[in-house]
Order: structure tokens, then sequence, then C-alpha cells
């Protein structure tokens, strides 16, 4: 009796397994990226501990722990991250940060490194323990086939139903989850339903509480007095005037702001000689309100995140009130880049939407979105681009990100002037000699349109566009050579997230400027290195496993992050479909492995092929086929992505282990985590932006032929 009812264990286990790490690495990456920048530095360097660590508990899972421990390991998943996301939200007093002072990825690394590395290694520990329950040769396939749909499971709850609900809800919804599949493992099906109503029960108030806990945590002025969860952002709302809103830990917008706020909407107007149509994209500091004072006709202001729209009306309070009355006005909620698409006509465009510190931001910064602005503007218009770099000093990695957007506006606009600041404001036009900036006629502008605010002294104007400042600054815009930023090769990224990032932190700056200057030859040096180690192991004759799964998790994770790039960079933001997107990938998972158990022979040579076709994959990728048809091609190349990654699994852990189901479960395992640990620390922060979409794609190919060649090389050696 008790064998026959063995087997349901890891059949319920790996699933929950699955739901659980999804459901973990969604939510500790959302806390960690609000609690440490939100840049793309701090993406690749959370995700890569959470899969280095992964890895690592799948290693000691190879050789230890039991029965009991892949029962409870789901539970335990979710719980560690209970504790974590609160160690995390508790950051700031951890590290002794100055009040209200958001840290950085590199101030407060240790915090979310702990936080990360606890429930990751619970959740690699318990795959190869649970993996052992499935005897045969197909047991591994059947384990990670197991695994990655619980995972597909997961990461579609959460992005669908649990991430508007905060941390604190995705937590005790899935540790309600996790303690049913644990009851129902063990035949007490009919008491699976209360830990899951239990965990539903509790979730409002743990987010109540944990919210207002982090908020004293971190110190800032006043009380909460509203919060939010979107699928884009965390939202916190400071009771008392004037209204901060902060975004992920961070200021986002003050209002009303009389010395920043109002007199760069006022300038902005008086850029354009008859500002008539307005389109704004930003609308959380409220500058809408200053600019619908001048005769403007229609102002649609921009805001990506439909959450915060939603709140803005209610947030901005009072003083924004004529704004929401005005039928001049519209508040548009979605992605920039699909509607300025569908627009013609105006007048000023306005970038205020902040730097390109991650690739969905630098969205609003490359050379495709600026000719689509230029499409979009009339005969005579302007479009204004806010860069966070004072002029003060250029020499640095402000200089240069600064010099790298302004020669992309120049690629499509015949004229762009810089206006200093504190913030420099890049101006094109998009007719030759439309853009003045000259303060008597700004200050004309202002008086013949008759405009009325207490809130702006007009004589400040000299001071906005001061000339003595101006001159060398048009002069090193002017005379900088730089690349341009686009979505093949979006450059402006690390320069931004390294400013971000890098408050007391020199050394990340001078890194950046570095691999900004020899980036190329570094990586490839880099690959020939890879590619010269893995032949040089496959000659030996070596059993390859573990080198050939991290060339497959490094892959998969290399693919991930390139066709994301390329459907935010052309359909749009991927936070309304990234469910969808790694449900595709997924999905192709679950088919390879079980594909792979039924019809594919393990081996050095057939993980080969699977290696030759991912190269095929690859080499697709660097086509550029994603970019010129992305709705066609990125979901087919997912899913068939995910099915090489799983069909290379059960070879993978075979060459790993010797035929043993634990261990080369728990190796192979292992080694995949660690590759794609490496691919997202590696693809997104360098590869992409310094080498570009084709060339960092060539470059996996080149690196899965490598390993291709090596396992050939190693199956002639050993005589397999």
């Amino acid at each position: 009796m008790h064998a026959a009812a063995a087997p349901v264990a890891p059949t319920v286990t790996l699933p929950a397994l699955g739901f659980a790490t999804a459901v973990a690495q969604a939510v500790l990456l959302r806390e960690a990226m609000a609690a440490v920048g939100g840049s793309e530095l701090a993406w690749g360097a959370v995700l890569a501990v959470w899969l280095a660590a992964i890895g690592a508990g799948a290693w000691l899972g190879a050789r230890r722990g039991g029965e009991r421990l892949a029962a409870i390991g789901p539970f335990a998943v979710m719980v560690l991250t209970g504790a974590a996301v609160v160690l995390v939200r508790a950051g700031p007093v951890l590290t002794g940060a100055a009040a209200g002072e958001a840290a950085t990825a590199w101030g407060g690394a240790w915090v979310w490194a702990v936080a990360v590395t606890a429930p990751a290694l619970a959740g690699g520990w318990c795959f190869p323990v649970a993996a052992a329950g499935l005897a045969g040769a197909g047991g591994p396939a059947l384990a990670y086939a197991l695994e990655s749909a619980g995972a597909m499971a997961g990461g579609l709850v959460f992005t669908f139903a649990l991430a508007q609900g905060g941390a604190a809800v995705a937590v005790c919804v899935g540790a309600g989850v996790c303690a049913a599949a644990l009851l129902a493992s063990r035949g007490a099906r009919w008491l699976a339903l209360a830990p899951l109503l239990a965990g539903l029960a509790v979730a409002g108030p743990a987010g109540r509480e944990l919210a207002h806990a982090a908020w004293r945590w971190s110190a800032r002025l006043g009380d909460l007095a509203a919060w939010r969860e979107t699928h884009v952002q965390r939202l916190e709302l400071a009771a008392g005037a004037p209204a901060a809103i902060y975004a992920d830990g961070r200021l986002a917008a003050s209002f009303p702001d009389p010395f920043g706020t109002v007199p760069r909407a006022h300038l902005v107007m008086l850029l354009h000689p008859r500002p008539a149509r307005v389109l704004v994209v930003g609308a959380a500091d409220g500058g809408f309100v200053a600019m619908l004072r001048h005769p403007v006709e229609r102002l649609v202001a921009v805001e990506e995140d439909p959450g915060l729209a939603a709140v803005l009306p209610r947030w901005l309070g009072a003083a924004a009130a004529p704004a929401w009355a005005d039928p001049r006005f519209e508040l548009a909620a979605g992605d920039p880049l699909r509607l300025v698409r569908g627009m013609t006509g105006f007048d000023l465009i306005v970038l205020g939407d902040g730097d390109p510190t991650t690739l969905r931001r630098n969205r609003t910064r490359t050379a495709e979105f600026f000719r689509a602005c230029r499409g979009a503007l009339g005969p005579g218009g302007i479009l204004v681009l806010r860069v966070g770099v004072g002029d003060t000093y250029l020499a640095g990695a402000g200089g240069r990100l600064l010099a790298i957007l302004a020669a992309t506006l120049a690629q499509t606009f015949p004229e762009v002037v810089a206006v200093p600041g504190d913030e420099v404001a890049l101006v094109a036009g998009r007719d030759p000699g439309t853009v003045v900036v000259d303060p008597a006629v700004l200050l004309a502008r202002w008086r013949a349109r008759g405009v009325r605010d207490d809130a702006f002294d007009p004589r400040t104007v000299s001071l906005l566009v001061d000339t003595a400042r101006a001159a060398p600054l048009q002069a090193f815009v002017r005379a900088a050579r730089a690349s341009v930023n686009s979505s093949r090769h979006p450059r402006a990224v690390p320069l931004a997230a390294a400013l971000r990032e890098a408050r007391g932190a020199p050394p990340l700056l001078n890194a950046a400027r570095a691999l900004d200057r020899h980036a190329p030859a570094v990586l490839l040096a880099a690959l020939a290195a890879a590619a010269a180690l893995l032949l040089a192991r496959g000659a030996t004759g070596a059993a390859f496993g573990i080198e050939a799964g991290a060339v497959v998790g490094f892959a998969s994770m290399g693919w991930w992050v390139l066709l994301l790039a390329c459907w935010q960079e052309t359909v749009g933001s991927v936070y309304g479909e990234v469910g969808a997107l790694s449900a595709a990938f997924m999905a192709g998972t679950v088919g390879g492995a079980a594909g792979a158990r039924r019809w594919l022979r393990s081996g050095a040579v057939p993980l080969a092929g699977v290696q030759s076709a991912g190269a095929a994959v690859s080499l697709a990728i660097a086509s550029g086929i994603p970019l010129a048809f992305p709705r066609a091609a990125v979901v087919p190349l997912l899913l068939v992505g995910g099915a090489l990654t799983g069909a290379a699994f059960p070879s993978v852990s075979r060459l790993a282990g010797g035929g043993a189901t634990r261990r080369g479960a728990g190796r192979g395992f292992a080694a995949d985590e660690v590759g794609a640990a490496a691919g997202a620390l590696l693809v997104g922060l360098v590869v992409l932006p310094w080498a570009g979409l084709a060339a960092g794609a060539l470059g996996i190919a080149a690196l899965q032929l490598a390993a291709a060649a090596a396992l050939l090389l190693a199956a002639s050696r050993a005589g397999r």
C-alpha cells in the first residue's frame, strides 16, 4: 500500500516547488529592485544571486536531504520569502541610512543578498530530493517538466492575480497553496482547502501592517497616507502638503513644486512660439497644471503606469483640481510607444519621464522612438528631452550619457540645442531654425500670451537659460563624438544606471566608463577564452554534463533577455504581457522535457544536437527577425527556446550524475541555474548595451557551437 502511494508525493511536490520558486522569485525581485535602485544593475545582480543560490541548493540536494525535506520544501520557500521581504523592507534601519534616504544596490548589498539567498537555497535543495522519488531513466526529465509546469502556473498567477496585492498578499496566498499541496501529497485532501483560506484571510491585514512598518523603517517625513501596488511599481503617498509621491522607495514627485516643476513647465512652453497641441510623457510631477495656463488647445499627459494614473487625481490634491476639470486636458494611461505612434500634429512633445536606467525606461530614449516623435510633430514642432545630468561637470559618465542622447537626437532632428541647469534640457527642432532660447524672445512670448502664475516670476527666464553657461554646454554637445542609442544597442542604459547607483561608489562609474571604451575587445576575448576552455575540457574526454548544463542555462537566460528587449522596443512595455511571454517559455520547457523523456535518447551526441539547434535560435535572433516581426517571431522563439532548454536537461543530468537520478538532477539543475545567473548578470548588463543585440546573439551561438563540438570530442574520447 505504501509503495503504491509513494509516487504521488513528487508529482505533487515538484509542481508546488515550481509554483513557490516562481512566486518567490517575482516577489523578491520586485522587493529588492524597489529597495536597491530599480535599475538594470540591481535587476541583474539580484537575479544572479537568486539563480546562483538555487544552483548551490541543488548541489547540496544532490547529496543530502530526505523525503520530509522534499515535502515541506515549497512551504519553506514561501515562509523564508516572507522573512526576506521583511528584511529587505527593514534595509534602511539595518544599513543605517539617513532619514528618507533610498539605498543603492551596492550600499545595501548584504541585506538583499542575505534575503534572497535563503529561500533560493531552500528551493534548489528541494528539487533533487523530490526528483529522487521518480525512478527510472526518464526521472530527471519528468521532474524538470513537473517543476517547470508549476513555475509556469506560479508566474501567471503572480502576474495576473497577486502582483497588485503586494508582497504580503503574494506570500500569504503562496504559502496557503504550498501548505494545501503538502496536505494533498500526504493524503489529507479534505484539509487542503483550510490553509488556502487562511492565507487569503490574513493577506490583507498583513499587507497593511507591512506597508506602515516599511514606511516607519524608511524614516520619511510625515505619515503614510496611502499606498498602492501596481504592475510596474510600489507607490506611496506622504500625508500633508505638498503631495509627496514615492515610487519604489524614491521620491518621484512633489506637488506643488514652485522651485522645480513650475519653472521647468513654463520654460518648455515658451520654447515654442505657439504651443497649441502639447504632448507630455510623465505626469506624476503635475507640470501640466502650469502648462495649462498657456493658451493651448489640447494637452495630453501620458503616464505609463495605469495604477499611478488612476490615483493622481486624488493624490495631487486640490491644487491640481483645475486641470481635471479643464476640457483641453487629457491624462492618457498606457505605453508611450503605442500612443506616440498613433498621434500626429503636435507642436510640442516633452519627454520628462526620467533617464534610461533600465531597458524599459530606455524605450523613450532610442533613435526609433525619436523618429516616432518626429512623425508625431507638425511643421515647426519641437521636442524637449529632460536629462538628469547637470552642466557643471561633464567629464565623467554624466557627460558621456548627455553626449549619447544628444547624438541620438541629432540623427533624427536637424537642430539640437542644450539648455543648462541642474537637469540639462535637450531641445530638438523638427525643422532647421525653429529652436530659439534667447531670453528676450522667451520673455516677449510670456508677455504676449498674458500668462498669470503667482508661483512663477518671469524675470527668472534669463537665469533658466543662462547664456554664459549655455555657450560651453552647447560647444560640448556639438564637439562630443558619441554612439547612437537604439533598441539594438541600448548604450545609454549602463551609464544611466551607474549614475543612479553610484552615489558613494566611484569605482562603479569608473568601471562603466572603462567598459564604454573597451567593451568590444573585452567581450570578444572573454568569448574566445570560454570557447577554448570548453573545447579543452571536451578534448580530455570529460563527462561534460556540468559544463553543458551551464551553457544551456546561460543561453536560455540570454534568449529571454534579448527577446524581451525586442518585444518592449517594438510592441511596447512587457509589463502587460510578461506573464504570457513567461508562460510561453515555460510551456516550451515542459514540452521539451516531456518529449525528450519519451523520444530522445540521452547522452553527449543528442545533447550536441540540441546545442546546435539552440545556436540556430541564437542566429535567428541575431538576424533581427524578432525586431522586424515581433508579434510573429518572439512567442514562437520563446517556445522553441524553452523546448530546447527542457530537451537538454535529461542528457545534462545523465552526464552530470553518471545515470543516478538524484545526483544527476541535482548537479544538472545546479549547473543550469548557475549558467543562468551568469547570463542574467552579463547579457542584460554588459553584452546587450555594449555589444548590441546582433553581436550578443552571435556570441551565444558561438558558445553553443563550442559546447556542441566539445561534447562530440568528449564522446569520441570516451567511446560514447
